[in-house]
């Protein structure tokens, strides 16, 4: 397997692993299959496939029971729509090298719980960025300001070896520059190769900002999903 590959899969894993222990749920990693204990936090799946052997069956059992469910199948292999399930999105794993670290004028990382309040008030997660990630060493919330307003943001997580970049987004009107982004997690995480997955324009951007596609995953949900 592409090393770049491994890294995002294994980053992705991570960030679920520490988003459920921040929510209280527990989780489980058999047979190269995670999966969460409880209800997941808020757009996340149940189980996330871990290494490419694993199959449908070992998938299907694994969200047996449960009235809603989501799979994020990590390399795109499983076809899941004869069993209940909808494909919401695909999506690209990107990796860029480590970047040289700088802070572009703008951007700034959160420390309060009320500035994270302003930041996912505008991306729609304040029911799962809670307010004690502030006070993990290894994430970043990022932000970045025009005229004392959060425009945009993403959150940095330090892995074993690589940073994985999520939830990027930025309001209307307004744009991320990847390239500053890589920079800034670089001023936070020096010499880390940066991870994360993306589609459609957030994609085009990143690859403009010197990522490059390294595998394709989907996100597969039941009906009452809204989201992975």
């Amino acid at each position: 397997m592409d090393p770049r590959l491994r890294g995002a899969v294994d980053a992705s894993v991570g960030w679920y692993e520490d988003l459920c222990t921040l929510h209280g749920v527990g989780s489980v990693l058999v047979d190269g299959l995670w999966s969460a204990l409880g209800t997941p936090p808020p757009l996340h799946s149940d189980a996330v496939v871990v290494e490419p052997a694993v199959t449908a069956d070992q998938v299907l059992a694994r969200l047996e029971g449960r009235d809603r469910g989501g799979v994020k199948d990590s390399f795109a292999t499983m076809d899941l729509s004869g069993d209940g399930l909808g494909l919401l999105f695909s999506a690209t794993w990107i990796h860029r090298p480590a970047a040289p670290p700088g802070m572009p004028a703008g951007w700034a990382a959160v420390t309060s719980p009320a500035e994270l309040f302003a930041w996912t008030g505008r991306h729609d997660t304040r029911d799962v960025l809670l307010p004690p990630l502030l006070q993990r060493a290894h994430f970043r919330i990022l932000a970045r300001y025009a005229d004392d307003r959060i425009v945009a943001g993403a959150v940095a997580r330090l892995g074993s070896g690589t940073v994985d970049l999520s939830n990027v987004y930025a309001v209307p009107g307004h744009g991320v520059d990847w390239a500053e982004l890589a920079a800034v997690a670089g001023a936070f995480f020096p010499g880390r190769p940066l991870v994360g997955y993306e589609r459609g324009e957030a994609l085009a951007a990143a690859l403009a900002g010197g990522f490059a596609p390294v595998g394709d995953l989907r996100v597969w949900v039941r009906p009452a999903v809204t989201a992975p």
